[in-house]
């Protein structure tokens, strides 16, 4: 896409993101990008910490791709700067990271707005002018928040930004309380991007999921999740589910798209648990479509966009009682608990396993809130109409 002259009306727009992999925060941007007019997106600059599969997509929906630190190694300057801090001399470590950062940025267009998409991206704003508009989209909750930005500069960066943007109510109870002034807030959700009308309308049939990476058998309702497995989403609590199913007879399976957790997780899993771990993969809903219960077991998730997702197909939710998720699936839209109780959670899912009509009317009235509250064409609007009045100021 070639580049176009900035004008008043398209200031030039830098768009920070920690990384480009296939999870909710850069696909999110991506999505706000296709719904971005051309125009628009040509004077719009991302800036990568580190790059991912979504690079080739947000090459084509934007002016420039710049990725600062390579995904597979430490670049020299990183090396350096990690170096320093390990003998105690921080400041010079940072100095080191932030003059290869501005040697790579010096090559973009002057930037009107700087966008930091995600808290994990904060590093850039202290790479460009402190006289920098920067508005922050934040998609964390507290311990994501605290790992991001250290606990002591977050009133610093929330006093900074001409605007924060949050994801649902509680990220911003969580803004307000560490700094953020209630007059810069703006509710700017996670969206989807609609289905094909035939799509849409499809009688997607819950049950079997027809793919090679799960193991043939019978045909069977399945239980399916998806996202990074790790302690936040909750993974080591399908175990839980997976051997009550099981102690029932029931003939439902668990399963997980998005990998096998490693390390500690999966001690925490246990090695003979009756999950089935299955692949990241580029387009999951495919499998997931197919889902009798669509379970959401996370302990912190701000607004998970697979939640969003299940409510286009139609299937019925299962989730705990965090971010976003209580006030999603709030009126019959889903089953959320009112606290983190692994017992309850295997009880839902059992519940909705047993009625097919309580399956279907969820997954109808969570299907008929995302295409009226998260449609990306009724979003993205609001969040470029911010970026660009953040712009001119």
């Amino acid at each position: 896409m070639s580049a176009a002259e900035p004008t008043a009306q398209n200031p030039v727009i830098w768009i920070a993101v920690h990384d480009l992999s296939r999870t909710g925060v850069p696909v999110l941007l991506a999505r706000l990008l296709q719904a971005t007019p051309v125009q628009q997106r040509r004077v719009v600059h991302v800036v990568a910490m580190f790059g991912g599969p979504l690079l080739s997509e947000l090459q084509n929906l934007c002016a420039s791709v710049t990725v600062l630190e390579p995904s597979d190694r430490r670049s020299a300057s990183s090396a350096a700067s990690l170096g320093l801090i390990t003998l105690g001399m921080s400041r010079a470590g940072e100095l080191v990271r932030h003059s290869a950062w501005r040697a790579k940025l010096s090559r973009r267009p002057k930037p009107d707005v700087l966008v930091v998409h995600g808290a994990g991206a904060w590093p850039v704003a202290q790479v460009v002018s402190s006289n920098l508009p920067v508005v922050l989209h934040l998609h964390e909750l507290e311990m994501a928040l605290d790992r991001s930005i250290p606990r002591p500069e977050q009133a610093a960066a929330f006093q900074r930004a001409q605007q924060v943007m949050v994801v649902s109510t509680p990220v911003a109870e969580l803004a307000r309380s560490r700094g953020a002034h209630a007059e810069k807030i703006l509710m700017v959700p996670g969206c989807v991007r609609l289905l094909d009308a035939d799509v849409q309308e499809a009688d997607v049939r819950a049950g079997d999921v027809p793919d090679a990476d799960v193991p043939e058998g019978k045909a069977v309702p399945w239980v399916l999740g998806a996202g990074t497995p790790g302690w936040r989403k909750g993974t080591d609590r399908l175990a839980a589910v997976a051997h009550e199913l099981q102690r029932a007879d029931s003939p439902a399976q668990v399963g997980w798209v998005g990998g096998r957790p490693s390390g500690a997780d999966a001690t925490a899993v246990g090695r003979t648990d009756l999950v089935t771990w299955i692949p990241e993969s580029a387009d999951p809903w495919k499998l997931l479509s197919r889902a009798a219960v669509f379970v959401l077991p996370s302990r912190e998730d701000p607004l998970p966009l697979v939640a969003l997702e299940a409510g286009l197909y139609r299937r019925a939710v299962v989730a705990m009682p965090t971010g976003g998720l209580p006030d999603l699936l709030a009126d019959g839209r889903g089953l959320v608990g009112s606290r983190q109780d692994v017992r309850w959670f295997v009880g839902a899912v059992q519940q909705v396993l047993a009625s097919g009509a309580l399956a279907e009317d969820l997954g109808q009235r969570l299907h008929e809130f995302v295409r009226t509250h998260h449609d990306v064409d009724v979003i993205a609007p609001l969040w470029l109409q911010a970026v660009s009045q953040a712009a001119g100021r």
